[in-house]
C-alpha cells in the first residue's frame, strides 16, 4: 500500500512540474465564435392554391415598364401613354440608329404601308390560285423593299457619324415591323410627317 501512495504522489508531482515549464501559445484567434454560415436562398414563397389568389399574387409582383428619368414607377395607364409619346422606349427601340429608321420609315410611303391590305387577298387566294400568286410576288417585293431600306438606313447613320453594329437585314425587319401599321397605331408616335426631309 505504501508503495503504490509514494508512486502516485511522484507522478503527481511530475505532472505539477510539466505544468509549470509549459508556457502558454498565443493562438492569434480572432476572440470571438464564428458564425454559423447562412444559405443565402430566399424562402420560397407557397404556391397560390385557388386562382383568386393567384390573381392577387400575379397583382402584387407585376411590374409595371419602368420609370421615367429615374423617376417613381409608372403605372399601366401612364406606362402606355409614356411609350405613346416616347418617354420611355423597349430595348428594341432604343438607340439613334432606331430613331433615324422611324423617321425614315414615317416621312415616306412605302409598298410595306399596305400589307394589312393583303390579307383579304389571302383570303381569297384559298379559292382563286391567281391571287396566291399575287400575294407571294407583294410579299417578296416587300421582303427586297426591307432590305433596300435597311442598307439605306445604315449608309445614313454612317454619314451622321452614327455607330451600328446591326446588319442591313436587322434594320430592314425593324422598319418593316413599323411601316405596315397606321401611323396612328405606330408606338412611339411619329414625330416628323410624310415628306419631310432626313
Amino acid at each position: 500500500m505504501s508503495i503504490l501512495r509514494r508512486k502516485s504522489t511522484t507522478e503527481a508531482e511530475a505532472v505539477d512540474s510539466s505544468e509549470e515549464l509549459v508556457e502558454p501559445v498565443e493562438t492569434g484567434g480572432k476572440g470571438r465564435p464564428t458564425p454559423k454560415r447562412r444559405t443565402g436562398r430566399a424562402p420560397v414563397a407557397k404556391a397560390p392554391k385557388t386562382r383568386k389568389e393567384a390573381v392577387a399574387w400575379q397583382k402584387q409582383h407585376a411590374q409595371r415598364g419602368g420609370t421615367v428619368a429615374g423617376q417613381k414607377k409608372l403605372t399601366g395607364t401612364e406606362y402606355r401613354q409614356a411609350l405613346r409619346t416616347g418617354e420611355v422606349l423597349p430595348r428594341r427601340d432604343q438607340g439613334p440608329v432606331r430613331a433615324l429608321a422611324r423617321d425614315y420609315v414615317d416621312s415616306r410611303r412605302m409598298l410595306s404601308n399596305y400589307m394589312l391590305w393583303l390579307f383579304p387577298l389571302l383570303i381569297v387566294g384559298m379559292v382563286v390560285p391567281l391571287a396566291q400568286v399575287l400575294v407571294f410576288l407583294v410579299f417578296i417585293a416587300m421582303f427586297a423593299e426591307s432590305i433596300y431600306t435597311g442598307a439605306r438606313i445604315k449608309r445614313l447613320a454612317l454619314d451622321r457619324g452614327l455607330k451600328s453594329g446591326e446588319s442591313a437585314l436587322t434594320l430592314g425587319f425593324y422598319t418593316f415591323s413599323r411601316a405596315y401599321f397606321k401611323r396612328s397605331w405606330r408606338r412611339p408616335l411619329p414625330v416628323v410627317e410624310l415628306g419631310d426631309k432626313l
